[in-house]
């Protein structure tokens, strides 16, 4: 790693050295076009590569910068340090609007919607002559005096804009690292499980569409205050397409790749200039031999680079020493399997305190009831199963008991309070953290990034050492902290659940809510699954679990609910369950004639 310090460093250096080494004028101008770009790009990044966001607009942003300062130098005779930031805010209230409309519409209808605000702010350029000069443009606007620098424009703002580029990339780079950057991409991942796990998505898009605007805005700025002039042209939809360019070519999400993409696309037309009529075929063959040679685009180059300051993920598997048969193989696998049967812990009385009352819930998809009427207790301290067939309603009920889904009727209370129509981050907040029933983790970061994203928005902490240190130990609890640094997309199924389980429980939530936690588990690793959450209730965790495995409910739950068809069919003690001719009909059927007074074992 300190190689790759040196190695950048020294880069750093050799791109100052152009302005002392004589290098002409013209291409002093292309390096300087070259830095202007990178900072639009690096905007666009953030919101299409990282947060996951279809802008296709960027160029837009650039010219609304450009004008506004434009015209507050030239028309208003604000110096170039006002009208600047000024514009910055005004790129920043139009990034809020779009990042509202991110809200309601999404994927490519959000693409083509940010391609027409292209369009948009060239037709209105073009007609608001008075103004904007319209086709003509604007001229003679004040540029940025260094002559300490140099002579020309160009050389004296090199330095400058460089220094700019480089701030931004290292703010980027600390973004990226930093909490706002984990929601951005787990955003980007996976929103559903980005919710549940106190995400609010709504913010943080709004938040990467200012930041992408005030990039693009900031790049427009910095065109005006290098050239003094601005035409229409410079920001028309081909040039939001070359900023879209950039970022393949460096490789959505990689900040490294940025820069190198939006050197290749502002370099290269220029070096094949001489190639007159058949340069931009040359240009395209040589993009595309890019894509082809690198699918993930320059960014390996770029992350390779910046490895030091980016969370590095470890691809070797670690060596043995782990028991847990969710983390072993198939001797810890036997070594569980031969484990006495899980029981019960001591079950809460009916004077416990109510922690969530559902109270007549509803719900519907169409002309098809999900939910019917269904009430019930979850009581402090105690594990409630609901079982009940597929279709049943139970994973709409974990749902709506989360704020995925919002309930049509009825009310969810948590702690007293009324839940039902909260978003599922609030409810998160409350205390209350699910795990779905398939595995959802964000898997483009590191085991750790996942369970300290959940630890910071549990309550809007920010503390970065104490997100690592709590990670790691709930890590550490479910015997996994060897697997900290690894990418969560290279974790086996049984390694994904027990992450999943460490970042639920890394806030220690009063409530957990499991939609089928042992699907795809084998035997020994479900009665592990039994282990960890009696543990975790005697931790003071309640838990409400759904599971179709009826030999771990009735072997873990206190009291089980049984859905059928929407309806609550049946509540109990899990003796009581299976003795219930309704629940036998609906349900069990043969499977309750195993001896209901005997323990059961997980493992069987």
């Amino acid at each position: 790693m300190f190689i790759r310090k040196l190695l950048l460093a020294a880069l750093i250096i050799a791109l100052a050295l152009p302005p002392m080494l004589g290098l002409n004028g013209y291409w002093l101008h292309v390096l300087n076009l070259t830095w202007i770009a990178a900072i639009a790009a690096l905007g666009l990044n953030l919101v299409t590569g990282i947060t996951g966001q279809i802008v296709l607009g960027q160029a837009a942003l650039m010219g609304l910068g450009a004008y506004a300062t434009g015209l507050l130098m030239l028309k208003g005779h604000w110096p170039w340090f006002a009208a600047v930031p000024a514009a910055l805010l005004l790129a920043s209230a139009v990034g809020i609007a779009m990042g509202l409309l991110s809200l309601r519409i999404k994927g490519h209808y959000l693409a083509i919607t940010t391609l027409a605000l292209n369009e948009i702010f060239r037709l209105v350029v073009l007609n608001e002559e008075p103004l904007t000069g319209g086709p003509m443009g604007l001229r003679d606007i004040p540029t940025l005096s260094l002559p300490s620098l140099g002579n020309s424009l160009d050389v004296q703002m090199y330095l400058p804009l460089l220094a700019v580029t480089v701030l931004c990339y290292a703010g980027a780079l600390w973004l990226y690292r930093a909490r706002l950057g984990r929601q951005m991409r787990a955003v980007r991942d996976d929103e559903l499980a980005a919710e549940s796990m106190g995400v609010d998505s709504r913010a943080t898009k709004v938040r990467a569409f200012v930041l992408a605007s005030a990039l693009g805005a900031l790049a427009g700025a910095l065109y005006v205050l290098s050239t003094g002039f601005i035409s229409p042209n410079n920001f028309v939809i081909f040039e939001s397409i070359k900023l879209v360019l950039m970022t393949v070519i460096g490789g959505l999400g990689s900040i490294g790749g940025t820069l190198l993409g939006a050197a290749v696309v502002t370099l290269l037309p220029e070096l094949l200039r001489d190639l007159q009529l058949i340069y931009m075929a040359v240009f395209g063959l040589a993009v595309v031999a890019v894509l082809l040679l690198a699918p993930r685009g320059l960014g390996v180059l770029g992350d390779w680079l910046l490895a030091p300051w980016l969370p590095q993920p470890e691809h070797e598997r670690q060596p043995g020493g782990v028991l847990s048969v969710l983390r072993g193989g198939k001797a810890a696998n036997d070594a569980a399997t031969d484990r006495p049967p899980v029981q019960r812990g001591p079950a809460p009385g009916p004077e416990a305190p109510v922690l969530m009352q559902v109270q007549g819930l509803g719900k519907h998809f169409g002309g098809v009831y999900a939910l019917s009427d269904v009430s019930f207790d979850v009581r402090e301290g105690e594990i409630l199963g609901v079982i009940g067939p597929n279709g049943s309603g139970k994973s709409t009920l974990i749902n709506v008991c989360s704020g995925i889904v919002r309930a049509d009727a009825g009310r969810v209370t948590l702690a007293g309070e009324d839940v039902t129509q909260l978003p599922p981050w609030h409810i998160h907040r409350r205390g209350v953290a699910r795990i779905f029933q398939n595995v959802r983790l964000w898997e483009s970061m590191t085991v750790l990034e996942n369970v300290m994203l959940a630890w910071h928005d549990a309550g809007g902490r920010h503390d970065e050492a104490a997100a690592r240190a709590a990670a790691q130990q709930a890590l550490d609890g479910m015997g996994i902290a060897f697997l900290a640094q690894r990418r969560a997309a290279d974790l086996s199924f049984g390694q994904s659940r027990l992450v999943e389980l460490a970042r639920a429980t890394v806030t220690r939530p009063r409530l957990l809510l499991l939609d089928e936690p042992a699907a795809g588990l084998r035997g020994g690793l479900v009665m592990e699954l039994a282990e960890i959450l009696q543990h975790l209730r005697a931790q003071g965790t309640t838990v409400l679990v759904v599971e179709h495995r009826i030999k771990l409910v009735m072997a873990m739950c206190d009291r089980v609910v049984v859905l059928n068809l929407g309806d609550k069919i049946a509540e109990g003690s899990p003796e009581d369950i299976q003795r219930d001719p309704h629940v036998i009909e609906a349900y069990l059927g043969e499977r309750a004639g195993y001896d209901v007074d005997a323990p059961q074992a997980v493992n069987a």
